[in-house]
């Protein structure tokens, strides 16, 4: 065992190692220099990290401009060039309308083609103008016109053969059809405009209308949704002459890119059926008719478009007499036995519906609409898509205050409203306007 001396000698040395450990205070100026070497230090590391994030933006930034799509950069310059043009156009027309931009890549989903209607032509100007400032620019419409000076409005957006338009993402645009071409020569102008809507625009489906036709495009971007546009596509509302079934050209038919493809390359080989060269003179003077014949030679055919097979989607009548069921006889006629003539459809489809039950819920167009009505139309939609809870009192005193009165204002091939003590003719009336305004099958594309 240690001695008692040997022991106290320990604890001495591990007394001393213990005030060897202890920190020795250092003087305030040391401190100091210490606390500011080290907030120096502090914001030096925050800077680097800052310069750090900022330059990983940058780049990103950078990286991103130079990844974007050749068109998505030309439309960024074009608006930063004249922004507040481009917001003007918003302002200055109601609604979701005029000259609209839309942002993709490549070529559009869909474009609305809008032919010259033989009827009512003087009202042509105000119709187009209609279209303009409702469902043109959501649309992509393009008109298809003989001459700029059918519609100046849209001069800087010519689409002809050796033209494009200045600014390629603003709708309506005029198509300008070759003066060799002339105004009667129907067959001439549709197979023209096929070509160039399938070689300029590219687009992967194209609606083929007048400017009598309303349309709601957001319904037709539903009703294209899961559509593809390598398979081929002739739809639109279908009826018959004596032996055969084609689309109605009043109600509108869509072509796929595929349909047109096969088109185009029929004229590329001057087929002389589908060129016209060989065929009667009625068809001659029916363009639509002569398409859907042609189109027929490669396996094209129309198809039922009703919603479930009951409710039509494409209408050749107006939003009233549709309701109403005040449609003219030879319209009835060209529906009834067409099950007999398409194997594909229900008997249910030799009767028009009337009432309620009369227009889809994602219905497309309505033809026959002259430009006030278009108006009243679209306006009636956008308040119920903005108050879907209006009540049946607000929605009739809001149609009323909106809708033409005049006989010349609404055409001589629509309706106007019901009279206000017409209960019954408002109540289905009032559905179908809500049927058709719901939230739910609002699509953009």
């Amino acid at each position: 065992m240690p001695s008692g001396l040997h022991a106290r000698k320990k604890t001495l040395n591990h007394d001393e190692d213990l005030d060897l450990d202890l920190e020795i205070p250092k003087s305030p100026a040391k401190t100091h220099r210490r606390r500011s070497l080290l907030r120096r230090y502090v914001r030096s590391e925050i800077g680097c990290a800052i310069e750090v994030i900022v330059g990983f933006l940058l780049f990103g930034l950078f990286l991103g401009y130079l990844i974007l799509h050749h068109q998505q950069r030309k439309v960024i310059l074009h608006i930063m060039h004249d922004p507040l043009g481009h917001i003007g156009h918003g302002v200055a027309l109601k609604g979701r309308s005029g000259f609209r931009h839309h942002y993709y890549t490549g070529h559009p989903r869909s474009v609305t083609v809008v032919m010259p209607s033989v009827v009512n032509p003087n009202k042509r100007t105000q119709r187009l103008d209609s279209i303009l400032e409702t469902w043109g620019g959501s649309a992509r419409a393009v008109y298809v016109v003989h001459n700029v000076s059918e519609y100046p409005e849209a001069s800087h957006a010519v689409l002809s053969e050796n033209h494009k338009p200045e600014d390629p993402y603003s709708y309506p645009q005029l198509m300008l059809v070759p003066s060799l071409i002339g105004l009667e020569d129907g067959v001439e102008r549709l197979l023209y405009v096929i070509r160039m809507v399938y070689e300029k625009i590219n687009p992967d489906f194209a609606f083929f209308t007048n400017d009598h036709t309303f349309v709601i495009p957001e319904h037709l971007c539903k009703y294209l949704e899961n559509k593809n546009p390598k398979n081929h596509m002739y739809h639109g509302h279908a009826m018959k002459n004596e032996k055969s079934v084609f689309n109605s050209g009043a109600a509108g038919y869509i072509l796929s890119r595929e349909t047109m493809k096969n088109l185009v390359d029929k004229l590329d080989h001057d087929d002389p059926f589908c060129t016209g060269k060989k065929v009667d003179k009625w068809l001659q003077s029916n363009p639509g008719l002569l398409t859907s014949e042609c189109i027929k030679k490669f396996g094209v055919t129309p198809v039922d478009t009703r919603h479930h097979e009951i409710y039509h989607r494409f209408h050749a009548f107006p939003l009233t007499r549709m309701v109403s069921g005040d449609v003219d006889q030879w319209y009835i006629n060209k529906h009834i036995g067409m099950d007999q003539l398409m194997e594909s459809l229900k008997p249910s489809y030799n009767t028009l519906l009337s009432g309620a039950d009369c227009c889809a819920q994602d219905t497309i167009s309505f033809h026959y609409v002259e430009h006030m009505e278009s108006q009243a139309l679209f306006a009636t939609r956008e308040a119920l898509l903005k108050n879907p809870h209006m009540t049946d009192h607000e929605l009739k005193n809001f149609m009323v205050t909106e809708w033409p009165r005049q006989k010349k204002d609404v055409g001589g091939y629509s309706r106007g409203l019901p009279k206000e003590s017409d209960d019954k003719g408002w109540e289905p009336l009032l559905k179908v306007m809500r049927n058709i305004s719901s939230r739910h099958t609002q699509r953009e594309c």
